[in-house]
């Protein structure tokens, strides 16, 4: 499980992270990604030091709850093990979108694909 202070939770992120972020293309997964701007939301007491990450499974990808919710534990743990081992820059907002490809792939390749992703946002050093 991901540290608490770690987590993507409010729904005004996600808004706020759909609306200014950008969009990066990987192979089992997507990204959005916000540097967060503390002076443009002034109220919502984002810092520099925060990472917030969020994972997303649409029901495209399975209508079974038991598959979806699979996948998102794999990639949180996948993400958690990165963050334990690896220092990820800090001041940003991220999501992560699951891809219809991702369902028949074991968590190594989940786990590389993870990395991929965040090297492309530049967030691994």
């Amino acid at each position: 499980m991901l540290p608490k202070e770690n987590r993507l939770k409010h729904d005004r992120d996600f808004i706020t992270l759909f609306a200014e972020g950008r969009f990066v293309l990987g192979s089992l997964v997507n990204a959005q990604i916000w540097k967060i701007d503390p002076a443009k939301y002034p109220r919502r007491k984002y810092s520099l030091e925060d990472l917030k990450i969020g994972f997303v499974v649409s029901k495209k990808l399975s209508k079974s709850a038991v598959k979806r919710n699979r996948v998102k534990r794999q990639m949180r743990e996948a993400v958690r093990l990165i963050l334990q081992k690896n220092n990820l820059k800090t001041g940003y907002l991220l999501l992560i979108l699951a891809k219809n490809e991702i369902l028949e792939q074991d968590f190594t390749e989940i786990q590389k694909s993870m990395e991929q992703i965040l090297r492309r946002v530049s967030l691994l050093n």
